[in-house]
């Protein structure tokens, strides 16, 4: 890439034109010819900076090889390439007043540095030969494997719950590339090889896509000079999509599932389609979750544990944004209560919500929310970072984040409805519960 014909770079890329009246998107964006895209905010003055690095990777892509890959490799990462052997990385970066880190979903493999913004030439560099020249031999895979296999042991063989969750996952998406977790099966990590990484490493890192986020103090000028020194790769290839999580029009009907576990509390879990994230439909679905389990005013919290005491806890996770997925609803039940009693509850407040949506004043409050929780991310160039990447690469609209606020403000209560039915309305329903051991029927006495 180091040919200036190599850039795209309009003076407003698609998602980043100015609205009539408006002030203009600070963002800078480029596209080089071999898939490298770049997105910068620049913060003058600001003495951080954060720098994420964005592989379009993750356990999505892993079949018909063993699941877990994309973890590994993620492990791997932090064990040394040819320019900056075994800990270096780590060492430079701290010597730098910086940290780092990392994590892996189904759809990307996301490395995060936050360092003085000053020392981003550096962290791009040390970035960059690790993207090309990661060292992935027998001895540093068997090391890793250990602490991988402990990871999951703590986070997942170790609790009924996760345990549990895992399964109902794999029930919530048979047929797809989202039924496996992303840790990978333990039976998969223990064949995971040198070889397979290399592999692995070779087609979605070497050549794969990859977004570059940088935000904080940063000359733009020095950003871009230092992507052409240091960022020149292989020309890039269209990633094929992986098979998706069935959307909201899923055919089948509902699935359940049922287990017995080590724990105190009986545990319910709903899962649920969701729309991707680039749909029109994504942010009425995300004011919709928040008004059932945003907080102590949501529907189901004070139907669940404010008004009867029935559950102890609510939760929700996410499996697919990038395609149509799943957004699942866990409920830790209150002892001794009935299993049965908190599902039928939790069905009739989706079926009203379906049926009449919203009030007003729960669409103003929920959009209260979300606003003033998007205002505080935007405090840390880190979290800047993270939606920002989140935009660019699962969103695929760079603007979608200095547009937020207004796009939030356009929900309308009947927008919400809609939202509801097609989450609620249109079958594809995956319940898990959970019984301690030796409980009897659906547990408790109401």
């Amino acid at each position: 890439m180091s040919q200036a014909s190599g850039v795209t770079a309009p003076a407003h890329p698609p998602g980043l034109e100015p609205a009539p009246g408006t002030v203009p998107s600070p963002l800078i964006y480029r596209r080089f010819d071999d898939g490298l895209e770049t997105i910068l905010w620049p913060d003058r003055g600001n003495p951080r900076a954060a720098l994420y690095v964005v592989y379009t990777v993750g356990s999505r892509l892993e079949l018909p090889r063993p699941t877990g890959l994309a973890h590994f490799l993620e492990h791997m990462m932090f064990n040394g390439s040819t320019g900056f052997p075994d800990d270096a990385f780590d060492r430079i970066l701290e010597d730098l007043g910086g940290s780092n880190n990392a994590y892996t979903s189904e759809e990307v493999t996301v490395y995060q540095d936050l360092v003085p913004a000053g020392a981003i030439g550096r962290v791009l560099e040390l970035e960059a030969d690790r993207r090309q020249n990661l060292l992935i031999d027998p001895m540093r895979v068997e090391r890793e494997r250990g602490v991988i296999l402990s990871e999951r042991h703590a986070s997942i063989d170790n609790d009924p719950v996760a345990r549990f969750l895992e399964d109902v996952q794999s029930v919530a998406c048979a047929g797809t590339s989202y039924a496996s977790p992303v840790i990978g099966w333990r039976d998969d990590i223990l064949r995971i090889d040198a070889r397979l990484l290399r592999e692995f490493y070779a087609e979605h890192y070497q050549s794969g896509r990859v977004a570059l986020v940088g935000v904080g103090g940063i000359d733009p000028d020095d950003w871009h000079r230092l992507i052409e020194a240091h960022w020149r790769s292989a020309p890039g290839r269209v990633v094929p999509e992986a098979l998706a999580c069935r959307g909201p029009h899923a055919s089948f009907g509902e699935r359940r599932i049922a287990g017995r576990g080590e724990l105190v509390a009986p545990y319910l879990v709903m899962g649920f389609p969701a729309p991707q994230a680039s749909d029109p439909g994504a942010l009425p679905h995300e004011l919709l979750w928040t008004l059932l389990v945003g907080g102590v005013a949501s529907r189901l919290y004070a139907t669940l544990i404010e008004g009867k005491s029935l559950a102890l806890d609510l939760g929700t996770f996410r499996v697919g944004r990038i395609v149509p997925g799943r957004m699942f609803l866990g409920v830790t039940v209150s002892p001794r209560r009935r299993v049965a009693t908190v599902e039928r509850l939790i069905r009739v407040e989706l079926e009203r919500i379906a049926e009449q949506g919203p009030t007003e004043a729960e669409r103003g409050r929920v959009q209260n929310q979300c606003l003033a929780a998007h205002a505080y991310r935007l405090e840390s160039v880190a979290h800047r970072a993270e939606l920002l990447g989140r935009a660019l690469v699962i969103q695929r609209d760079p603007g979608a984040l200095a547009e937020y606020p207004l796009r939030l403000g356009a929900v309308t209560c009947e927008d919400i409805r809609m939202a509801a039915r097609a989450a609620f309305g249109s079958g594809g329903w995956t319940v898990g519960t959970l019984h301690p051991e030796g409980a009897t029927g659906s547990g408790g006495s109401r």
